[in-house]
């Protein structure tokens, strides 16, 4: 039996990467995983990890940034399984461009992103969790929303406010028995970041790292692990930093 048996985990952008790593994690631990991305093909063939376990897992295809689309995966959720436990909020992303070059719908692309797609899944689960008097919610910051990055203005603005968003959350909704926490990560090594540097640029940028390398996604899920058991009932507004002492507050 492990600490999430038949608890149902919805993980956004659980087709790759940390979101990937997250629901294989909450998986192993008998957690229900609802892998929720808008990469179909990506999203089964997490799926079919997870069923090679002997897990329960469901796959929807779903764009977070549209309200439409995220009541359609809340039903579909509920038709399923009948509850939501947990909900993971990993979707983002971003591309960089100095202040001066960016666009209206480049700023509102990355907000939407990063912050609304966090807000409208909080949103559409909220009831099934007050109903339930129980839920666990884990929102994604980043390292770069306490440090800054220069031309990457609208991501930090939008990661800084998951935080806060989710400190007023935490607030409103622990009386109905449900934590809200956020986990910012530093340089994960995922497919996708890894892809972006030459071997000698890697090298150059984890050689700088106090641990000499970047963050694995397994212990990024880890962390989420930590707040969404029932043993942490008592936390909740809080930032878990990841980065391997890259950044320290």
């Amino acid at each position: 039996m492990g600490s999430l048996t038949d608890k149902v985990a919805v993980i956004t952008g659980g087709a790759s990467g940390i979101g990937r790593a997250t629901s294989l994690v909450l998986s192993h631990e008998g957690a229900k995983i609802v892998i929720a991305d808008v990469q179909a093909e990506s999203s089964e063939e997490v799926a079919s990890e997870i069923r090679n376990q002997n897990a329960d897992v469901l796959t929807v295809t779903v764009d977070v940034t549209q309200p439409q689309s995220v009541q359609a995966m809340v039903q579909e959720i509920l038709k399923n399984y009948g509850r939501i436990d947990i909900l993971v909020n990993i979707v983002g992303g971003s591309l960089p461009k100095a202040v001066l070059e960016m666009s209206d719908a480049d700023w509102d692309r990355s907000i939407d992103l990063n912050l609304k797609s966090a807000f409208l899944c909080c949103r559409a689960v909220l009831p099934i969790m007050v109903e339930q008097h129980y839920g666990k919610i884990v929102n994604f910051s980043s390292a770069q929303a306490f440090s800054g990055s220069a031309t990457r203005a609208s991501y930090t603005a939008a990661k800084a406010g998951i935080v806060g968003f989710s400190k007023s959350l935490a607030l409103e909704v622990m009386p109905h028995g449900i934590n809200v926490n956020v986990v910012a990560p530093g340089l994960v090594e995922t497919r996708r970041i890894r892809a972006m540097f030459s071997d000698d640029e890697w090298e150059k940028v984890t050689a700088t790292r106090p641990m000499g390398r970047a963050v694995f996604p397994e212990e990024i899920a880890r962390a989420v692990l930590f707040l969404v058991q029932d043993t942490q009932a008592s936390i909740s507004g809080l930032t878990v930093h990841v980065n391997g002492g890259a950044l320290m507050i």
